[in-house]
């Protein structure tokens, strides 16, 4: 009698050569990762800002400019920089010491409204009015009754425009809404006429991709 013998299934063995040249992609995979997924989220973050952009949003200062040495003296008298901030997203527009023009009262109303649509991450950014100078008894009682969570404070028409002469084309330090980092980088601006809608929205961007402030 003959005994047929069944060999058992064969599996195809992986070489060691095969295994280490499959490591060795996946680690160049990795490598190439840690590149290309930082920048693909710069350039989703900052994509929509660049000058020239929509009229809704403003005009990003690439590379942002630190604001260590500017200056003013708030109301009591003491003598204080962007430091005071550290740590909080500001909206900022430089305005008369004297008046409170039309432009310069909805570009204030604005920066209200923009924080407070932030719902709870309102605390996460402040509001200051810079002027070029000490407000009168008058203004200084308008922004205290409209405006009594906006910070104010006074330097000199030299420097508010400071804040335009970084950028491209500088216009009067009045026309802008700034908005500085929480390191206290100067990091866009924005017309009085701007719907504020798109200073909203860049906002809540930053907020939610924001590690500080």
């Amino acid at each position: 009698m003959m005994i047929t013998m069944m060999s058992a299934p064969t599996h195809p063995v992986r070489s060691p050569l095969v295994s280490a040249i499959w490591r060795q992609r996946l680690f160049l995979l990795l490598i190439v990762a840690c590149f290309a997924v930082p920048l693909a989220l710069s350039w989703w973050l900052v994509g929509d800002w660049r000058p020239g952009g929509s009229a809704q949003h403003g005009e990003l200062l690439d590379p942002a400019q630190p604001l260590e040495d500017l200056r003013f003296t708030s109301p009591e008298g003491q003598s204080l920089n962007v430091a005071a901030f550290q740590g909080f997203w500001v909206l900022i527009h430089a305005a008369s010491a004297a008046e409170c023009p039309a432009p310069c009262q909805t570009a204030l109303y604005d920066m209200r409204q923009v924080r407070l649509a932030l719902g709870r991450d309102l605390e996460r950014v402040k509001t200051l009015v810079l002027l070029d100078g000490s407000p009168t008894d008058e203004l200084r009682q308008w922004l205290a009754a409209e405006h009594a969570e906006m910070a104010v404070g006074a330097t000199d028409a030299a420097t508010q425009n400071r804040l335009n002469a970084v950028f491209p084309v500088p216009g009067q330090a009045g026309e802008w809404i700034y908005l500085v980092d929480p390191l206290g980088n100067l990091l866009m601006r924005y017309p009085v006429t701007v719907d504020p809608s798109g200073i909203l929205k860049d906002l809540k961007r930053l907020l939610r991709l924001s590690k500080i402030g």
